[in-house]
């Protein structure tokens, strides 16, 4: 039997609302117990002892947007070099892919035996759609023709890859009528009590439902990434969030930052969170055009919101126990309990800064960073190397323009 325990570190669980020093001891790729280890089973020659001291031991990271089905395009990033490799076991594909070819993605990606990161997907509602440098599909205005759906089709895609889509990404173009997206409507129909993430921002070539149509049409549950970008449409023109928008959070539509190249601003999450309405969860958009600024990792995004002065265990819960609820997998991922498979994230929240960060176009700076140590995948021990950061690089962006997607 293999034994693995992370010792002395700060338990953070926000599931549990746990936040004591402790060891979590697991065997054979699950947590045995959270709470102190026998000094004999921590002495044994079988154990391997992580020193924790001086760290933050947390659940698995879930990073809840990126784009990892490497090959489909030339829009994603490998798979581990953003998930095991920078210390979050888990992620969830934004839609990279359409129905017709997300079997062949899975294969290449997610049950590949050399993708060592757990990697879950939202579905893109119509047969063909790839995530391209070029917006390929909306170039050929696919994305928004009609005939690239097949409901029955769709609804099979969903039932045979249960185990792994944990529901759909949808782009909310229209046909005609601005305040409809029959592509939206599909993708609910089709996921029936699994989230429906929608895109906030334009696409080039192919018109979207407006802002407060599109929140219109969301039902409690469903995922708007990007809901802190410039120009997005959530607050009115004095600053203040705008019915429809209070109206989908009162019924339970999730805010997730989706950060991306433009799609996170500080100055529209600082509108937001001085209302009271601070992100659900905190998700990267990774891909080629971000990966080296401004976005990183989803440790720099989570550093973003300590920059905001987020409480430390709501940002925790933002890529955790969060984001296990969002995709409706809170009884295996996001908490730290007996009998669970282990999937941990250890950091380091630094306090010797102030630490820069920038948006893309603001640089702020944070009292407090996180950096990851290490992750548990599956009961293995993956260390992570230094991670780029904005503090590190200094790299800085010239003015874009907030309604830029990228």
């Amino acid at each position: 039997m293999e034994t693995l325990v992370l010792q002395g570190g700060r338990v953070i669980d926000p599931a549990s609302e746990t936040d004591t020093t402790t060891d979590v001891t697991i065997r054979d790729g699950i947590i045995s117990a959270v709470g102190p280890t026998d000094p004999a089973l921590v002495d044994h020659p079988d154990t391997a002892v992580i020193d924790c001291t001086g760290l933050l031991v947390i659940p698995g990271l879930i990073d809840l947007h990126c784009h990892v089905m490497t090959g489909l395009g030339d829009f994603c990033v490998e798979p581990d070099e953003v998930g095991v490799d920078m210390g979050v076991p888990v992620l969830v594909d934004g839609g990279t892919s359409g129905v017709a070819t997300f079997d062949i993605s899975r294969r290449a990606i997610i049950d590949h035996p050399a993708t060592r990161s757990r990697v879950l997907a939202f579905l893109d509602p119509n047969q063909l759609y790839l995530a391209t440098k070029d917006f390929i599909c909306h170039k050929l205005e696919i994305a928004n023709d009609l005939r690239n759906l097949d409901f029955e089709s769709l609804e099979a895609s969903v039932d045979r890859n249960s185990d792994v889509v944990v529901g759909a990404k949808a782009r909310a173009c229209h046909v005609g009528d601005p305040e409809f997206s029959p592509f939206l409507d599909a993708a609910q129909r089709a996921m029936g009590d699994l989230p429906v993430m929608v895109h906030l921002g334009r696409f080039p070539f192919t018109p979207v439902i407006t802002p407060k149509a599109l929140l219109n049409q969301l039902r409690g549950g469903d995922i708007i990434t990007h809901a802190f970008r410039g120009a997005g449409g959530m607050c009115g023109p004095d600053g203040k969030a705008v019915p429809e928008f209070r109206d989908a959070v009162d019924r339970g539509v999730v805010l997730d930052v989706g950060h991306s190249g433009t799609d996170f601003r500080f100055k529209e999450a600082r509108r937001l969170v001085d209302q009271g309405y601070l992100p659900d969860t905190a998700s990267t958009d990774l891909n080629v055009f971000n990966i080296s600024g401004p976005v990183y990792s989803l440790a720099e995004t989570l550093t973003k919101m300590l920059a905001l002065d987020i409480d430390l265990r709501h940002v925790i819960a933002m890529a955790t126990t969060n984001t296990a609820r969002a995709i409706g997998r809170s009884h295996e991922l996001g908490a730290l309990a007996a009998g669970r498979a282990a999937e941990v994230s250890v950091m380091r929240l630094r306090t010797d800064g102030p630490f820069p960060v920038s948006d893309g176009v603001e640089v702020v700076q944070s009292p407090t960073a996180l950096q990851p140590v290490g992750c548990v995948r599956a009961g293995t021990w993956i260390p992570t190397s230094p991670l780029s950061t904005f503090a590190g690089t200094g790299k800085t962006w010239g003015e874009v323009p907030d309604d830029i997607d990228w």
